[in-house]
Parts: structure tokens; C-alpha cells; sequence
């Protein structure tokens, strides 16, 4: 996802600051860049109510708790049309270049998608039974271990596993990662493995792991091999 670029200043200085800048160039400009009389004088109505209101709030010694409130009320609705005024008119203006929009204290919107960080540990991974050779798979991050969840950074979970028949009196090596051929991914972290009812009774064994598919380089390690009989 592209990232959300927040542009207006939480500080009371510095958003007097920046409203200042943004209504005087855009007055200036507005015949330039093609912007309408009306949306310019919703801006500079508030900045002529909400300077004075600045003011006073900003004398400590002198202001009182109803000039405190009214330049709150003010500053947040002059943000709202703020917002609005910057989405239909300045963001995507093609007559604006990226140079002026800075200028104007609003930074092009990033287009790109966010890089996904290395992903750290492995999923938790509970494997049920269904009936009829179905596993129903629950996977948790280890810091949200109470209910099922999906990585921040991962797009799926990936899952290789083998089916091995069971031989009474028989014990054999638990198989390693080369030898689960079998591969499924889920964006979800509830899902099923349909193993098929004619291998019902053998031992699935499973290997799980986050993959950012993206970057594959940054994708989790391996889980430990998971087993349970296939009903």
C-alpha cells in the first residue's frame, strides 16, 4: 500500500505557520493553477476568524478557558477544510509541480508501496483434524498468541508437508523440509489442507512460515515439522 502522507502540523506555532503560507501563496496562485474563487475564500474566511483566536489562546498569562476552547473549535474545523480543500485542489493539480507543493507544506503523495522489514520468528500453528482428510490450520504471531492473525509484513503463509502411512510397531525419522514436496499458501490465517479421504489415517507432517513475496529474502524461518493423523 501506498504510504499515507500526513502533512498538517500538530504544534499550535507551527500550524499557525503553516496555514499563513498555504492561504497567502494559494490567493496568489489560484488564477495559475485553475483553482475557483469559492474553494479559496472557505480558507481565507477561516484564517480571518482563526488568527485572532491563535492569538489569544496563545497569551498564557492573560487567556481565559473559553478563548482556550474557541481556538480549538476553530483550528479543527479549519483543518477539515484543510484536508479537503488540499485532496481536490493541490494534491493531484497537474498544474502544481512537486516543488510547489512543498513549498505550500504539502509533500507529494508516496506511490510506492511501503518496503516490508525482515520478518522475525515463526507462526504459531495449530493443525485440527476435520473428517474426510481436511486439516483445518489456525496461525498466530507470537505477539497476538489469543487469537488467529496474519504477520504485519507477510502477504501469505506458506506450508510444506508430506503424508506418511502409519505401520503399528513401526518408528520412523520424522521427515525434514526436502522431503515435504506438498506446498499450499493461504492470505488467511484460518484455512484447510485438503489432504483427500483416501489418505485418511496416514501422518501429515508439516513445515510452516511467513513469506513476504515481494522480497522473498525477507521472509520468516521455518517452523519446527507439525504432525497430526488425518481423519
Amino acid at each position: 500500500m501506498p504510504k499515507r502522507v500526513y502533512f498538517i502540523p500538530r504544534k499550535d506555532g507551527e500550524f499557525f505557520s503553516f496555514q499563513r503560507v498555504l492561504v497567502t501563496k494559494v490567493q496568489a496562485k489560484k488564477a495559475d493553477w485553475d483553482i475557483p474563487d469559492s474553494a479559496v475564500d472557505v480558507l481565507a474566511n477561516h484564517r480571518t476568524v482563526y488568527e485572532p483566536l491563535y492569538s489569544k489562546a496563545s497569551q498564557k498569562r492573560s487567556r481565559t478557558s473559553t478563548d482556550v476552547l474557541a481556538h480549538r473549535q476553530e483550528r479543527k474545523a479549519y483543518e477539515k477544510d484543510i484536508r479537503v480543500f488540499v485532496n481536490s485542489h493541490i494534491r493531484f493539480n497537474d498544474l502544481i509541480s512537486n516543488s510547489e507543493r512543498l513549498s505550500l507544506g504539502v509533500p507529494p503523495r508516496d506511490t510506492e508501496p511501503s518496503p516490508k522489514p525482515k520478518i522475525d520468528g515463526i507462526p504459531f500453528v495449530g493443525l485440527e483434524p476435520m473428517g474426510g482428510g481436511w486439516i483445518k490450520v489456525t496461525c498466530k504471531r507470537e505477539t497476538d498468541q489469543d487469537r488467529p492473525s496474519m504477520h504485519n509484513y507477510a502477504d501469505v503463509i506458506e506450508c510444506r508437508y508430506t503424508m506418511v502411512p502409519i505401520q503399528p510397531g513401526v518408528r520412523k525419522p520424522w521427515p525434514n523440509l526436502d522431503d515435504c514436496k506438498e506446498v499450499i499458501t493461504s492470505t488467511k490465517a484460518h484455512f484447510i489442507i485438503q489432504c483427500g479421504d483416501k489418505n485418511a489415517g496416514q501422518r501429515f507432517y508439516g513445515f510452516f512460515r511467513w513469506v513476504n513475496q515481494t522480497n522473498p529474502a525477507n521472509s520468516g524461518l521455518w517452523s519446527n515439522a507439525l504432525t497430526v493423523v488425518i481423519a
